[in-house]
């Protein structure tokens, strides 16, 4: 079997509400915040740092959180923010902020000083997610025009992997930004830029950026068939691009639940699984997909049928159709390694990213991950075990004598003019013996 990376979401979900089924449009645009309680949005939240801790301890190779508006799926707004705060809680395992929304910013320049400092503050564990957003998260903010969201996306995305690997300043002329002094600072650590995801509900349009800037194709909430179509029609457009893509550029997403049997897996998954379709994922299409948000061509897709497709309803689905759309695995450890290799074979996928039931109690959440670690993850590693950020340690976690050790000679030379003209070196002035320069005149 192929290696596998593998890493959960670990974002959980406020479930302190209402039932999906009263009378309603959406649980992301109009849920009142009358539901929310301060005493158990704080224990939500401080879940998702326990989490984190858990998947380090467990051999995971990743920890992810995506970044909500206006919804009480995710009580992250600010996924940079977000990261900052777990890579200071953890010591090794790769944070994954998946958000922020580009289109949120007024430029993509302030989010690349987000990115850097975060990727610097992690020692460099940072994985950057990009994605378009869907309708509700323009509903809920209320600063972007879904109907040059791609556009401006495509052109914000362009610029800050520029500003992020070019040397600055330089300047920035295009459609939406106009930056006459791009020069950013701090620098990412990582080399050229910390890894990109893409998420994507599969349209050729996301389907062409990947390929272009060679990110890794994250599809999301797509039925088998077409997730599948999907996964060749990247290759193939990487090929266009000069380049055969790697096996980590396609994430195969999907929930994983292992229990000690098939029918122990069903019996602890089915209301959570339920309630999650339920609830998370019953969007009225409008709201999703406002008028402009994709094109006419992805549009017409939508509309022949599939998972997102008008009139389809997720919170109607069961158990079985889920199982049966692929949407799902869960099992015993033997039948959830056969079918993520059976899965992961198909797609070509290097990564799987999976998620934490976050309406489980507590210590059946810590069951089903370490059963996943223990009895799951070793079928698709070497035989060291090791997750990837043990065998390649990050260049931030290098010590202090290694970083002196490989230091260059600065370009430059911290001085200071002094009041009869000499110039001193600021590093030795308190040392009277050392000379100090001539006047430069």
């Amino acid at each position: 079997m192929a290696e596998l990376e593998f890493i959960c979401t670990i974002d959980n979900p406020y479930v302190y509400l209402p039932p999906q089924l009263e009378e309603r449009e959406s649980l992301g645009v109009d849920l009142p915040t009358t539901h929310y309680d301060r005493d158990l949005g704080q224990l939500t939240i401080d879940e998702v740092g326990e989490n984190a801790r858990w998947l380090e301890q467990l051999g995971f190779d990743g920890a992810l959180i995506f970044e909500q508006h206006g919804h009480p799926v995710g009580l992250i707004g600010n996924s940079m923010l977000g990261a900052g705060w777990l890579a200071s809680i953890t010591d090794g395992i790769r944070i994954c902020a998946i958000g922020p929304l580009i289109n949120a910013y007024a430029t993509p320049i302030r989010l690349a000083e987000e990115v850097a400092l975060v990727d610097n503050i992690s020692g460099g564990r940072l994985t950057l997610g990009l994605p378009l957003g869907i309708g509700t998260q323009y509903h809920a903010l209320g600063v972007m025009n879904p109907a040059t969201a791609r556009a401006r996306h495509y052109e914000a995305t362009e610029l800050l992997i520029k500003a992020m690997t070019e040397p600055g300043p330089f300047a920035w002329e295009g459609d939406f930004f106009d930056i006459p002094h791009v020069n950013l600072w701090p620098r990412p650590l990582q080399q050229p830029h910390p890894p990109i995801f893409l998420p994507a509900a599969g349209s050729r349009e996301t389907l062409e950026m990947a390929a272009r800037f060679r990110f890794t194709y994250q599809a999301t909430l797509t039925p088998r068939p077409v997730l599948l179509k999907n996964c060749e029609t990247f290759r193939q457009l990487c090929a266009e691009q000069g380049y055969e893509a790697d096996r980590k550029q396609i994430a195969c997403v999907v929930p994983v639940h292992v229990a000690e049997t098939d029918e122990q897996a069903r019996r602890e998954l089915e209301p959570h699984l339920t309630w999650r379709f339920q609830n998370v994922f019953r969007f009225p299409f409008h709201l999703s997909f406002p008028p402009g948000h994709v094109s006419d061509r992805s549009l017409r897709a939508m509309m022949a049928g599939g998972y997102r497709s008008p009139g389809n309803d997720p919170g109607g689905m069961s158990y079985d159709e889920i199982r049966q759309r692929g949407l799902l695995i869960a099992g015993s450890p033997q039948t959830v390694i056969e079918e993520l290799a059976e899965l992961t074979e198909a797609m070509g996928a290097g990564r799987v990213i999976t998620s934490i039931q976050g309406s489980m109690p507590r210590w059946m959440q810590l069951k089903a991950l370490t059963l996943f670690a223990q009895e799951v993850i070793p079928a698709f590693r070497a035989p060291d075990g090791l997750a990837v950020w043990q065998r390649q340690r990050p260049p931030g976690h290098s010590t202090k004598a290694e970083l002196a050790a490989r230091r260059p000679q600065p370009s430059g030379r911290p001085t200071a003019v002094m009041a009869d003209g000499s110039e001193v070196d600021v590093r030795t002035a308190h040392l009277p013996e050392q000379p100090t320069r001539p006047p430069l005149l």
